[in-house]
């Protein structure tokens, strides 16, 4: 490594934000200067930089994932160097938009990914993006929501895939409210949204960071995880839109024929997530089931039996 205290900062800009600290490793340049190369990351992408510890203490028990902001320049070699790293502070945090610190090196799926950021920050419902903050911000979850499979040998059985199909089935759900009831409000489509979004958040319990089964997987149901997830964002809710906290847990709860408590739904929301849920979760076992097979006929996936009709090609005219 060149010498980093030398490097040229002619026609360089600086720059400063708070940012995810997700890696950091100890180097030295040519001079034997020591330097901690850090990983800043969020919703955008990374940003590499340099920090002198031979000029700069690093402020103690700043660990992975921690909030931390940075300032310094950028130089014409493309090289961030570092003059302020530190823990950020709590106004600081606060101010980030929703889901801007989610990194998204963590993600397999960018376009995904994507669609996820901007959507929920499309939500004109404070409340629900406050909500949302609380639930997939923690970081002791969002590396699972990131990286696990929405199953291991069902539906969406890859990395990523528990995202790709919790943003469908938002998504299809939302869709299905509007067909069917066009004069429902902007809040109830909102809520809507993040109850399709979030209704296989239980499952962050049962794999790990790397989005591989762990222990609860096999002791317990992903449903049984589902409101311990959601608690801190109900929380919030209950002090400042309490029936809409009611609504995501009897959704929660009563979607699913022989739901495990007990309760049938009472409103057409349950409804449209539970059919929303079981049509992108078939779709994707009939998509893998043909798969480059013939188009025709039946094939199988585990117990699941699937069948096309033979059709004939129609030729353009």
């Amino acid at each position: 490594m060149k010498r980093l205290d030398h490097v040229s900062t002619h026609l360089s800009r600086t720059f400063t934000g708070t940012y995810r600290l997700t890696g950091r490793v100890a180097e030295f340049d040519n001079a034997k200067t020591p330097f901690l190369k850090l990983r800043l990351s969020d919703c955008v992408g990374d940003q590499i930089a340099m920090l002198n510890l031979s000029k700069t203490t690093v402020p103690e028990r700043i660990g992975h994932l921690d909030f931390v902001t940075a300032s310094g320049v950028k130089c014409l070699s493309g090289q961030f160097i570092l003059d302020e790293f530190r823990r950020a502070s709590r106004d600081e945090v606060t101010c980030m938009d929703t889901l801007q610190s989610l990194p998204r090196v963590y993600s397999p799926m960018s376009e995904v990914f994507d669609k996820l950021v901007t959507t929920v920050q499309s939500l004109q419902s404070e409340c629900l993006r406050a909500f949302l903050t609380r639930v997939l911000e923690r970081k002791d979850r969002l590396e699972a929501f990131l990286n696990a499979p929405a199953s291991v040998n069902y539906h969406h059985a890859y990395p990523g895939g528990l995202l790709e199909h919790s943003l469908n089935v938002a998504n299809n759900a939302v869709t299905m409210l509007r067909l069917n009831e066009p004069s429902m409000s902007r809040l109830m489509q909102e809520t809507c949204f993040v109850a399709g979004l979030l209704h296989d958040i239980g499952k962050t319990y049962t794999y790990d960071s790397k989005g591989k089964p762990n222990a609860a997987w096999k002791l317990c149901s992903h449903d049984a995880f589902t409101l311990e997830a959601c608690a801190y964002g109900l929380a919030y809710l209950d002090q400042h839109e309490p029936d809409i906290a009611m609504t995501l847990r009897h959704i929660w709860t009563c979607a699913s024929p022989g739901a495990r408590y007990g309760q049938p739904a009472a409103m057409t929301l349950a409804r449209y997530i539970r059919d929303a849920d079981g049509q992108n979760a078939m779709a994707d076992n009939q998509q893998r089931a043909f798969g480059t097979k013939r188009q025709w006929g039946f094939s199988q996936i585990g117990q699941n039996v699937f069948w096309r009709p033979e059709t004939s090609t129609l030729q353009p005219q």
